[in-house]
């Protein structure tokens, strides 16, 4: 415990002079979790899950960065078991894992110091749930810290409206909720970089 206490103060203190200039390539690897309702016919359902994804983006301007964000979501799915009369006898729990995709535009507020880069932007997201597919929109914000020229620590939340789904109920009886997500993940930029 004394050992890691000594490298986050050690991380905190280094100096670290890097902000993204125009042309930089970013590289992102980050998770989340999230946690989404949705009502059917009434019931009110919650769900939560994981998501891994890669952010690779490019630094049109000092300021302006647009990417692409591949990523792969992680699900705990219960399924009903019937038999073949149709009656539901038991469920069971799969472990699940669907490949989706997105685009990404940020806009970075450069500091002094070049430690910390606040930012915020927006995304549109193709998020398959087991069977069912969605189609989510919304802002995000979050904060860098870089702990050397070129890496750095990421957090950032994100409020995503959906825009469509899959889900085979009619459409009177079922609402989709917004997904708010808490991604954390490290970051490294490839390009020039400040004198």
């Amino acid at each position: 415990m004394k050992n890691i206490l000594t490298l986050c103060a050690f991380l905190v203190t280094m100096s670290a002079f890097a902000q993204q200039q125009k042309g930089d390539l970013s590289l992102q690897f980050s998770g989340n979790y999230y946690k989404q309702r949705y009502t059917i016919d009434d019931l009110k359902y919650k769900f939560g899950g994981g998501n891994i994804y890669v952010k690779i983006g490019k630094f049109f301007t000092t300021n302006l960065e647009l990417g692409l964000k591949p990523n792969v979501g992680f699900q705990l799915m219960t399924e009903l078991v019937t038999n073949k009369s149709g009656e539901i006898t038991k469920t069971k729990t799969k472990f699940k894992a669907d490949p989706g995709f997105g685009i990404y535009g940020t806009y970075s507020f450069l500091s002094n110091n070049g430690k910390f880069l606040p930012y915020g932007g927006a995304e549109i997201t193709y998020l398959p749930i087991g069977k069912e597919k969605m189609i989510n929109l919304g802002p995000y914000a979050g904060l860098k810290y870089f702990i050397s020229e070129k890496i750095n620590l990421d957090a950032n939340l994100s409020w995503l409206t959906n825009l469509g789904s899959t889900i085979e109920e009619p459409k009177g009886f079922y609402t989709v909720g917004p997904a708010f997500t808490c991604n954390i993940g490290v970051g490294v930029l490839i390009g020039k970089l400040n004198d």
